[in-house]
């Protein structure tokens, strides 16, 4: 069969889905077209919204900036938007990023909000994870990276005053993170992954992930494509996630059966009929230590500061 293409221009690409070659133009529309219609299907925003971008300096993360600067915001220009940054405080890389993200804000023209470990915290994840491994604790970086990042996410929500917190995870990461709970057994968490905003506790911030229905590949052609400046350095940390292995196994089954990835989050979506709002929401408690709203009576972070023996900032 012969191929066909978009327009008279250049390829820049082959979409995935209807295997036409695409100009770069025509791949940005498409693109942003599955984005908004994501965003639509999933209502995952409204006029009022003020929202908080999650913002690491990296590919997805710039990519979403970029298309809530130049293509949502159009539309919806009552809106406003902060970006929300977390400094870890790993050392050698987060410096690098931060001076990325400074240029990157006053490009774009938004105000950044930064919250650091070591503010909310007391410690960076580097002397964490060093305590961590003192400790014995069998938790890997990115794990205790994981529980700590959300609460620095949400504080700084807080903080900017959003009513919304968008994340850049994409449709690589859902499916992996659909993968992961499965594996673990863990049907609490795989019952609560979802694609619409849920106001779970008062205290939490609803969040909204537009990318989750486009592939880390393509956000890659998409920010080339558009030209734009992000941090591409890769975190030290990131070997030890269990995630990795997931990645490599989905990676594999998607370059040799199409369509793997968006299968696995389409088949959640259709099981997510059957989950009732209980098990969405949970039964919460206002955790023994730092009163921070949780599912259990002690939340993570208190959980995994007890268990390598550091004491937990209440901010």
């Amino acid at each position: 069969m012969a191929e066909t293409s978009c327009c008279s221009n250049p390829a820049y690409t082959k979409d995935t889905k209807t295997r036409k070659n695409l100009c770069r133009q025509h791949f940005c529309e498409l693109f942003e077209k599955r984005v908004k219609k994501t965003i639509s299907k999933y209502k995952m925003l409204a006029p009022e919204d003020h929202i908080g971008l999650g913002y690491s300096g990296g590919k997805d993360s710039t990519a979403l900036l970029h298309f809530f600067s130049n293509v949502l915001l159009t539309k919806y220009s009552k809106n406003k938007l902060t970006l929300i940054v977390v400094d870890e405080g790993i050392k050698g890389y987060r410096e690098s990023a931060l001076e990325i993200i400074k240029n990157i804000s006053m490009k774009y023209n938004f105000r950044h909000l930064i919250i650091s470990f070591s503010e909310l915290y007391g410690a960076t994840l580097d002397e964490i994870v060093h305590k961590s491994h003192e400790s014995g604790s069998s938790l890997s970086a990115c794990a205790i990276c994981g529980i700590l990042r959300r609460r620095a996410l949400n504080y700084g929500s807080h903080k900017a005053k959003v009513t919304k917190m968008a994340t850049a995870h994409n449709l690589d990461d859902e499916a992996q993170t659909i993968v992961m709970n499965l594996l673990r057994g863990d049907t609490g968490k795989f019952k609560r992954i979802t694609r619409t905003p849920v106001k779970r506790f008062s205290s939490l911030i609803p969040r909204i992930r537009p990318f989750v229905k486009v592939s880390e590949p393509e956000i890659v052609l998409y920010a080339h494509a558009n030209n734009l400046e992000y941090h591409s350095v890769p975190c030290p940390y990131a070997s030890t996630a269990m995630r990795n292995d997931i990645r490599n196994f989905l990676s594999e089954m998607e370059n040799k059966r199409p369509s793997t990835l968006i299968n696995i989050v389409n088949v959640h979506d259709s099981l997510s009929q059957f989950f009732t709002t209980p098990e969405i929401t949970s039964t919460t408690y206002s955790c023994k230590i730092c009163k921070e709203l949780t599912t259990q009576e002690i939340c993570p972070v208190c959980q995994l500061f007890e268990k390598i023996g550091l004491k937990v900032k209440v901010t």
